[in-house]
């Protein structure tokens, strides 16, 4: 559940429609969050400028989402996360993306952005051209292949940048991720593109893909990176924000059976999750989730917990029993001191006898 509102949801949609209007000379907008606590989004400016004034306008340390006219017609959404924000709030800013473009309408470019760079005129063009040589046409196998190839080059670009600049833990991150993801490792990759797989000797792999591929796993990380920092955040001792944030949970997202995404993030430890499960979950009787809490400021442990409910079939029981080997590999990579956990319910999460009506219930057929 997104626990996200606007605080004025009219004034937005006025905003809006004026952008899209041909007769009205606003541009662009940007959208913000009210506070640190990230339940609050509000317009933060509008303007009639171009691009270079909607850049002036985006904060170095504050998430945001700017909706721009980029064309006659044809409009942007970038989704501003600047290497200043934590972790966990780019964590979720991701949770929060489909709730802020639910009310923009059909949108031609969709950018993420770490750095002014990633919103530049240089880059609209690209994206403007490549619609333009697309338009009408099915996406082939070797034009999806050469695109995802043009945008990991610009990304591996950037990211050597950023780490010249400093010996930050962002930047021995990046470096990491950039070697374990070179070329020589990537022969007979398959990427997915619109629905399909293709093959590419010189698509780069993540990290957590090698990681996965090495195990016989199909399995994805959605915004595997906005994961990575929120894992290398929650793991830090004695963190200052450590009342606010000391769990998270990962789930499978809808309709996509191999991929997993963050569910949402939350403080007072096992009771504030059980919580979390029993009010939104609905007591995740039938979901498999994958949960790390911080039980400890102090030191850099974590317990990681395999939920798997108890209404849940046994085909898909044997699909988790798998992805939790590939996903405790990839937690290996970020966080050496763990223990393991499996559960059932929230009593088992708490420690207690079940409760009335957490029993058992019939076990359901794989195809229900």
């Amino acid at each position: 559940m997104v626990e996200v509102a606007w605080e004025d949801v009219h004034e937005v949609k006025e905003i809006i429609a004026d952008i899209r209007d041909g007769d009205c000379d606003l541009r662009w907008v940007i959208f913000g969050y009210e506070d640190a606590h990230m339940r609050t989004l509000v317009v933060v400016e509008a303007g009639d400028s171009g691009l270079e004034g909607l850049v002036k306008s985006l904060e170095d340390d504050k998430i945001s989402y700017a909706f721009f006219e980029v064309a006659e017609k044809t409009f942007a959404l970038f989704q501003w996360l600047p290497e200043q924000a934590s972790g966990m709030a780019k964590a979720r800013a991701s949770i929060h993306r489909s709730f802020v473009t639910s009310l923009l309408g059909n949108i031609s470019i969709d950018i993420v952005a770490h750095t002014r760079s990633d919103v530049s005129q240089g880059r609209i063009d690209e994206e403007l051209s490549y619609m333009e040589a697309t338009r009408g046409q099915l996406l082939t196998d070797d034009v999806a292949v050469k695109k995802l190839q043009e945008e990991h080059k610009r990304k591996q670009e950037l990211a050597k940048q950023r780490m010249l600049a400093g010996n930050t833990k962002d930047a021995q991150l990046r470096l990491a991720t950039l070697s374990a993801g070179g070329a020589g490792n990537a022969q007979g990759h398959l990427a997915r593109v619109s629905g399909s797989n293709t093959s590419s000797k010189q698509q780069n792999k993540s990290e957590s893909a090698a990681l996965f591929e090495k195990a016989k796993v199909d399995i994805e990380l959605e915004d595997e990176d906005n994961l990575r920092e929120l894992v290398l955040d929650l793991r830090e001792p004695d963190r200052e924000d450590y009342e606010d944030f000391n769990w998270m949970i990962m789930g499978y997202v809808e309709d996509k059976k191999n991929t997993l995404a963050l569910v949402e993030t939350g403080n007072d430890t096992r009771e504030g999750l059980s919580d979390y499960i029993k009010t939104e979950l609905g007591g995740g009787a039938d979901r498999v989730l994958y949960i790390l809490i911080k039980e400890d400021n102090h030191v850099h442990k974590v317990v990681f917990v395999s939920w798997i409910g108890k209404s849940v079939p046994a085909l898909k029981r044997a699909h988790a029993s798998t992805h939790r080997g590939a996903i405790c590999s990839w937690l290996a990579t970020i966080v050496q001191s763990r223990d393991e956990e499996f559960v059932s319910s929230c009593s088992e999460l708490l420690g207690l006898k079940e409760e009335e009506g957490e029993e058992e219930p019939a076990a359901p057929a794989d195809g229900e």
